[in-house]
């Protein structure tokens, strides 16, 4: 099939990558794995060309004009905020029952699509480092945290997906929310599940690490992040280990392709 992936930010584009860019690559390259011919176009690029037999697109507002193009289109909502109302396509998905309850949709729900073969669990040498994985500000208490437990800090904003493998790889434990949190689990490292949406939400903490999939790992908890309950997570986390099993259970991105074009049908 011609297949169009259309999002407000898309890989080949001029923004640093981060989630829904991540999403469109990681379901881009399963396709191509399958031999599909695949095109990924964002409003950036002006007007998109030819014709496609279907549409797999996110936020409608931004990305209405390739609609017309597609015999069929599927659009799939990631969040709650305003651009991922779902509505324009002819059939829809949601990342998560968090998400799907939001807007009182009523399609499926197909998880983050993760590559595990890219993120892949390494043996951690010297793993001594607590890692924010995030392009957010906000959260000052972390180096604090980290030197209290013994561990240097870092803050990884804007890195390819190589970069930040690499540095999960030498982490002890990482603070991340959305897929940055999935990657990180995939590569074995233990995660909290912790930001800071200055924007709209505020700083976000969840403690339940694995009921925050029906949040789509958001941070939407319901608890306020402090130095104290963030140094427990963290210990806690690095006491429970790896959580790469829960993302081969539902985030292999194999398996939600196929959903997706299920979904679509």
């Amino acid at each position: 099939m011609r297949i169009l992936l259309a999002g407000k930010y898309v890989p080949t584009g001029s923004r640093p990558i981060g989630g829904v860019q991540s999403w469109i690559k990681a379901v881009a390259d399963e396709l191509r794995r399958r031999w599909h011919e695949v095109t990924l176009w964002g409003p950036e690029f002006g007007a998109p060309a030819g014709e496609y037999d279907l549409g797999i697109m996110a936020n409608f507002c931004e990305t209405a004009a390739a609609f017309p193009l597609c015999r069929r289109t599927l659009l799939v909502s990631h969040g709650i905020i305003a651009p991922e109302k779902p509505e324009g396509a002819d059939a829809y998905a949601f990342t998560s029952e968090g998400v799907r309850a939001h807007w009182g949709g009523t399609g499926p729900v197909v998880r983050q699509p993760i590559d595990l073969r890219f993120w892949s669990r390494e043996h951690y040498e010297n793993a001594g480092t607590l890692l924010r994985y995030s392009y957010r500000a906000g959260l000052p208490f972390l180096p604090a945290v980290a030197a209290g437990l013994g561990l240097r800090f870092e803050h990884l904003r804007n890195a390819t997906h190589e970069q930040a493998r690499e540095a999960i790889h030498r982490a002890a434990c990482v603070i991340a929310t959305g897929r940055a949190a999935l990657e990180a689990m995939a590569c074995g490292a233990p995660v909290v599940i912790c930001d800071h949406r200055s924007a709209y939400q505020g700083a976000l903490y969840d403690p339940d690490t694995l009921g925050a999939m029906e949040r789509n790992y958001s941070g939407r908890g319901g608890v306020e992040p402090f130095a104290e309950n963030i140094t427990a997570a963290v210990k806690a986390a690095i006491a429970r280990g790896s959580m790469r099993r829960h993302v081969e259970e539902h985030h292999d991105a194999v398996r939600v392709v196929d959903q997706l074009l299920e979904a679509a049908k």
